[in-house]
């Protein structure tokens, strides 16, 4: 089995426009994508990411510039590292994360060792 990153984008504002209701409903979607990678002993790991952070950038040397980023619309909302056996496996699995419900962006990537 091969390992792959799945990578959850959006606008960092959308999730608080959403009633408490839904983020309860989509919550329990959530859970149960990772229960159900758990059960099948493909999860590695994942975490939603807190918004803001900070960026280096490479321009005449290093500069910090906080976030979010005014040239992006959106920003990496979160992550899920899980195991498939090909790429072809791993797609299916990313079109049913919960992500994709609410307007998100998702991203699959195989992981590897350079």
């Amino acid at each position: 089995m091969k390992e792959f990153m799945l990578i959850m984008k959006g606008e960092y504002k959308a999730w608080e426009s959403i009633s408490a209701d839904e983020k309860q409903r989509l919550m329990e979607k959530y859970y149960s994508f990772v229960n159900r990678l758990k059960r099948e002993e493909r999860f590695k790991g994942g975490s939603p990411l807190k918004h803001g952070g900070m960026g280096l950038r490479s321009e005449k040397g290093i500069v910090i510039v906080d976030g979010p980023f005014a040239e992006t619309k959106e920003t990496l909302n979160g992550y899920f590292i899980f195991s498939a056996a090909d790429y072809e496996e791993a797609v299916s699995i990313a079109r049913e994360c919960p992500a994709l419900t609410h307007g998100e962006i998702v991203e699959v990537f195989e992981m590897g060792s350079h």
